[in-house]
């Protein structure tokens, strides 16, 4: 048993499309509507959780399960979040090349006032062009143009929040006396999922913490050690990392496996067919850490994203502890199939037992007092 504990925050990733992140006809009922989303914030504040993200999707990918086909909007979901909650971090996400920054700008300090600065910003510099196309928004920039775009997004966004007036003439954007108010009571915490060099690259840069998919293989395990290694390089030894994680629990290792093996039965092979087909006709797929997971998930025919883990509480509790302390993670941002009851499992079962494998949590302090 470890001695030295090591501190880690806690987050979900809430299900704002229906089946969450299952994409089989056996996922658990998640409609991907308001009251489920707030069912599960109101859940996670109650468990100790440190922030509730949710995604930004615009195109689901039908077959029979009607995978995403319904989807909430991120910034106004976690406004509403926001009034309903009193303590849990409320973070959004954002395509910077659909919205534009004077806009999301007053968007975050408005919902900055709503939740007495709990507000936060997942940035994302791409998609897919389906997802944007169909709204007439995707432009056709490579992978190194998006990162150019995103450098100049945030760094307009966070003249707006600290400066009384801008003006601005660059490649993508164009702004004259421009007035934001009122500003953000603090500055909003900020994340990236970009996962390439370069992307770890703008997130050191421009953020404070770097958000990218974490299990406990090698190559998850390298990283998140990339991560810390790059922020070491630029200076920035508070810059943090979160590993999202899918976890699916069982009371033993044998039930947790054959829930796994039940939607993987009803895998949905047209949604996973669009998916890939989707990403992969991005230009800069290869470069796109998150379209690569996508893909593979839909070459593995897998009802899940790649990396899941299953197990009793016990055996989660091992595994995610131990990428957390080898990938020198942050902190977590959780998906789970059912949001209600193997949240509460992993609340009240998982995160207490994390403390036997030397890390700590907010979330596993208020259980073991509660019980």
């Amino acid at each position: 048993m470890s001695t030295t504990k090591k501190a880690t925050e806690v987050g979900v990733f809430i299900p704002v499309g229906n089946n969450g992140w299952v994409a089989s006809v056996n996922a658990p009922p998640t409609p991907g509507n308001y009251e489920h989303n707030l069912q599960v914030t109101r859940l996670a504040e109650q468990l100790g959780f440190d922030f509730a993200l949710s995604m930004a999707k615009w195109r689901g990918y039908g077959g029979p399960s009607r995978h995403w086909d319904t989807t909430l909007e991120s910034l106004t979901t976690m406004a509403a979040l926001a009034q309903a909650t009193s303590s849990i971090k409320i973070w959004g996400t954002v395509h910077m090349m659909i919205f534009p920054p004077a806009v999301v700008a007053k968007m975050v300090s408005t919902i900055d006032q709503i939740s007495n600065g709990r507000v936060g910003l997942n940035l994302v510099s791409g998609s897919n062009p389906h997802d944007l196309g169909q709204l007439g928004l995707w432009k056709p920039l490579d992978h190194a143009g998006r990162y150019e775009l995103a450098d100049e997004w945030i760094k307009v966004v966070k003249r707006l929040w600290t400066e009384d007036r801008v003006d601005h003439k660059g490649r993508f954007y164009e702004l004259t006396d421009c007035m934001s108010n009122p500003k953000p009571s603090r500055p909003p915490t900020l994340i990236c999922a970009g996962a390439s060099d370069r992307g770890f690259q703008f997130t050191i840069d421009n953020c404070d913490a770097s958000f990218f998919t974490a299990s406990d293989d090698d190559a998850s395990l390298q990283r998140g050690k990339r991560a810390k290694e790059l922020a070491a390089k630029a200076g920035k030894p508070e810059f943090k990392s979160y590993g999202l994680f899918t976890l699916i629990p069982g009371e033993t290792d044998a039930l947790a496996q054959a829930r796994l093996d039940h939607f993987d039965d009803g895998v949905d092979r047209i949604a996973l067919a669009t998916q890939t087909a989707e990403y992969s006709s991005d230009v800069s797929a290869k470069q796109n850490f998150a379209a690569q997971y996508f893909i593979d998930q839909g070459a593995r025919v897998s009802s899940v994203l790649g990396g899941a883990m299953t197990g009793s509480a016990e055996t989660l509790a091992r595994r995610v502890a131990r990428t957390i302390i080898e990938a020198e993670l942050d902190g977590i941002t959780l998906i789970v199939p059912d949001f209600i009851e193997d949240l509460r499992f992993v609340g009240e079962r998982v995160l207490p037992l994390l403390e036997e494998f030397g890390v700590t949590t907010r979330a596993g302090a208020t259980t073991r007092a509660a019980a």
